[in-house]
């Protein structure tokens, strides 16, 4: 696979809704530069703290031990149903956004997309390791930047999270956790 293509690959994985871009959206509660730039971050390097073990190390052994990736998506679902019961309650008045760059970083640390990429995506590139981890970190940013974008549009320029779009932001949360829960137990 050629760098456009690994990039189309990329953007296309990523784009799709899934638990960190949920967050994403999420965590978009009274967007500045600043925050901007750091909930970007967090995505971006935990990315890169699972894709490049996981590429260069772990491929073998993942491949021969199925059941990792089982327990790996168990451990998201988790993760994704504790963040989904968090936003369930209201910040207190006058804080900030119970969604930030911790648990941004925490979450996409357990996304399945990024054990996908490692496997799959980065082994199959045919250019210089270091190129792709640069096209990956500039489409993981982009799609990221894509994400806060609609999140900022749901959310507006509110201090809090308005009541209606935190109840459904913990619907798709929930939702994701099952959805992944069900997808390990049935692998």
């Amino acid at each position: 696979m050629n760098l456009p293509t690994f990039a189309i690959a990329i953007v296309s994985l990523l784009i799709l809704p899934g638990p960190t871009n949920a967050v994403l959206a999420l965590a978009s509660t009274a967007l500045t530069l600043s925050r901007c730039l750091s909930l970007v971050a967090a995505v971006v390097s935990a990315y890169l703290v699972v894709i490049v073990p996981v590429s260069g190390i772990a491929a073998p052994f993942l491949n021969g031990h199925p059941g990792v990736a089982g327990i790996v998506k168990l451990i998201s679902a988790s993760w994704v149903l504790y963040l989904a019961l968090k936003l369930l309650v209201p910040a207190p008045a006058g804080g900030r956004s119970r969604l930030g760059a911790g648990q941004l970083f925490v979450t996409t640390l357990l996304n399945p997309k990024a054990i996908i990429i490692g496997l799959t995506l980065v082994p199959a590139v045919q250019a210089e390791p270091t190129s792709a981890m640069a096209i990956f970190a500039g489409c993981a940013t982009a799609t990221s930047a894509i994400w806060l974008g609609l999140g900022s549009l749901l959310v507006g320029r509110h201090a809090q999270m308005p009541p209606a779009v935190r109840h459904c932001g913990c619907a798709v949360l929930v939702a994701f956790s099952l959805t992944l829960a069900v997808s390990a137990l049935w692998s």
